[in-house]
């Protein structure tokens, strides 16, 4: 589906139960990309997330809220869980999906989102190859964030295929529901870290 010139660009994460992973990530990407590109983009980005087995109004796993609390993100009391829906995936201008199977469920939705649709450490990884001016262009004063996000995933799409061939990924991020506490924060911290690699990169690819 085709995203409406003038609409926000929404950000899709996604895990199995979204009671981990893909919420902590959602909040991450909402708490740091104002950072990057500007506190407007509070108003021009709408960032969900969803599970392919969503426990559905569950709250977030209270081990992966309490990582999430320590990372700075205030909002972790208000998610809910949600299935994962075709018109999520229709929706959405980028799909994050915590491991592969998350994204293939995304696409298996919607086969459209397959060039919209990355693991999170894949996107970071593509994000890494691109250089502003050269790959992406550096958007004008007055230029729509919305559009310089979209060219950015079309990019990252178009690498995908060259990055991996040249490039060792780790394409999933291990879920820790009901397992030991250091796994939970393991996990975190590699979604931590993957989310800044991802608004660092955006925030260089905007230029100054």
């Amino acid at each position: 589906m085709p995203r409406r010139a003038d609409g926000p660009f929404r950000i899709l994460t996604v895990c199995t139960g979204n009671i981990c992973r893909s919420p902590q990530a959602a909040a991450l990407l909402r708490a740091r990309l104002p950072t990057a590109l500007g506190p407007e983009v509070v108003e021009l980005l709408v960032m969900e997330s969803a599970g392919t087995a969503g426990l559905e109004g569950w709250p977030m796993d209270e081990h992966a809220a309490a990582e999430a609390i320590c990372l700075g993100v205030t909002d972790t009391a208000a998610h809910r869980a949600r299935r994962l829906r075709a018109p999520m995936v229709e929706q959405a201008d980028l799909v994050l999906g915590l491991e592969r199977s998350h994204r293939g469920a995304a696409v298996q939705l919607d086969p459209s989102a397959n060039r919209r649709a990355f693991t999170l450490t894949e996107f970071a990884a593509l994000l890494e190859t691109l250089e502003p001016g050269e790959d992406v262009a550096i958007p004008e004063h007055g230029a729509s964030l919305q559009a310089f996000l979209a060219e950015v995933v079309g990019v990252a799409a178009a690498r995908r295929g060259s990055v991996a061939a040249t490039r060792t990924i780790r394409y999933d991020i291990e879920d820790p529901y009901r397992r030991e506490r250091a796994i939970y924060r393991r996990s975190a911290d590699t979604i931590t870290a993957t989310v800044d690699v991802i608004v660092e990169r955006l925030g260089t690819l905007a230029g100054p």
